[in-house]
């Protein structure tokens, strides 16, 4: 389960961005909210198409997981409920006075913890999702606050450089055609 603390401070990341985004100029604070709104629209207003397409794929997929996860989750938490609820009313009627086969109190009790498991592991593989999304979403912000409009302009590699051999230094020298 998400805890308090995790909540405050996901909401003290966002204002922090927020923050940025306020504070640097107006078509890279429109792109940072973009991506804050879907990772890879920040990037797709940049002209970075393939790392629109990457983002955009990942926080989808995240989403979708933990959508997923999270149906899972509380779908087998309402069942242990119920077998809970079950196992605690044959209890009660064992205090009232009641008979109970022990055959049902027992299978019920096995339900019950089968159910609790199974909860547990639902919870783990939603955490994972949340995990991947907020893992996105983190390193999509980093992206859009890193790299700039693309300007269209191919940088050019240097003609001269330096290789390390085994038996030393290798001045190279490029030739392009």
């Amino acid at each position: 389960m998400i805890r308090g603390k995790t909540l405050r401070r996901t909401a003290a990341s966002l204002v922090a961005v927020f923050l940025i985004s306020l504070a640097s100029p107006a078509a890279a604070a429109d792109s940072l909210l973009l991506s804050l709104l879907l990772p890879g629209l920040g990037q797709a207003q940049d002209g970075h198409y393939a790392k629109a397409s990457i983002f955009g794929t990942a926080a989808l997929l995240s989403w979708t997981g933990l959508f997923a996860t999270q149906i899972n989750y509380a779908t087998t938490v309402d069942r242990y409920e119920n077998q809970k609820r079950i196992y605690n009313s044959y209890l009660d009627q064992l205090e009232g006075g009641g008979t109970v086969y022990i055959g049902d109190i027992n299978n019920s009790y096995t339900a019950m913890n089968d159910a609790f498991s199974q909860a547990e592991d639902d919870e783990k593989w939603r955490n994972v999702w949340i995990g991947a999304l907020v893992v996105t979403y983190g390193l999509n912000i980093a992206d859009i606050l890193l790299s700039g409009e693309d300007t269209g302009e191919v940088q050019q590699e240097p003609n001269t450089s330096l290789e390390w051999r085994s038996d030393g230094l290798r001045l190279v020298r490029t030739i392009r055609f």
